[in-house]
């Protein structure tokens, strides 16, 4: 057997972006596992909007299929809301795991109720909106802003890291939370420091992705193809 392949897709175009992913995957990379980092060669700079998701939805599906035929093991979705995730798992057989829903799996099983630290506070109600298509209840999780863009943390990420640490220190009194989850991938590479800082569990998204995606792999599993995420028929768009 040869060494498994992940394909992680960043699906903004933004190339410090993408840079700071691929940096905080490294620490954590499993031995004998090829990790590629990539972004699409167009779409929006930053998902920031229900209609930014749907535009980066269709570079991160072509490029998802491709990736198979390149002989990669595994795809993770490395943004936050794992924009265009269903489509993603109907258009392969291999694992296609999101960094949120993979995130979200292990806060409920490492606490009862975890805090969601997001970037702008229009993110808030589409987070909420996945969460509960997951199926998490309303008392086990709280989603907090830090009042930032994507792209204004990509600008100034120590910036965001202390809006991070202010916030959460707030939260974490006010909700009674017992773990952290980093909802941006922007935030990615922060972890060690803050959770020093608020001595509090903390969940990178983008490192819980590559884990869970590289379980799945070596146990042989895959999303079902038996009905949910079945493969779609092919039409001719026009």
């Amino acid at each position: 057997m040869g060494m498994t392949k992940i394909l992680v897709i960043n699906p903004n175009t933004n190339p410090k972006n993408t840079a700071v992913i691929a940096k905080a995957i490294e620490p954590y990379k499993p031995d004998g596992v090829e990790v590629d980092t990539v972004s699409p060669d167009n779409g929006p700079v930053g998902l920031e909007s229900y209609y930014h998701n749907y535009l980066a939805s269709v570079n991160v599906h072509k490029r998802i299929v491709q990736a198979e035929k390149e002989g990669y093991d595994g795809v993770v979705i490395a943004c936050y809301g794992d924009p265009g995730i269903e489509g993603a798992k109907e258009l392969v057989d291999i694992p296609v795991v999101g960094i949120t829903e993979a995130s979200y799996a292990l806060a409920r099983m490492l606490s009862t109720k975890f805090l969601v630290v997001v970037s702008a506070a229009t993110a808030v109600p589409r987070q909420i909106r996945y969460i509960k298509s997951l199926g998490i209840s309303d008392f086990q999780y709280d989603v907090r802003p830090i009042g930032l863009t994507v792209l204004g943390v990509m600008s100034d990420r120590m910036s965001a890291k202390d809006l991070i640490a202010n916030n959460c220190e707030i939260a974490l009194k006010e909700t009674g939370s017992e773990l952290i989850v980093m909802g941006c991938s922007g935030f990615s590479g922060l972890r060690a420091d803050l959770e020093k800082q608020l001595n509090t569990p903390i969940i990178d998204p983008v490192v819980a992705g590559v884990q869970v995606c590289n379980t799945l792999i070596q146990m042989g599993l895959a999303q079902s193809k038996v009905s949910t995420y079945k493969t779609p028929p092919v039409f001719d768009i026009k």
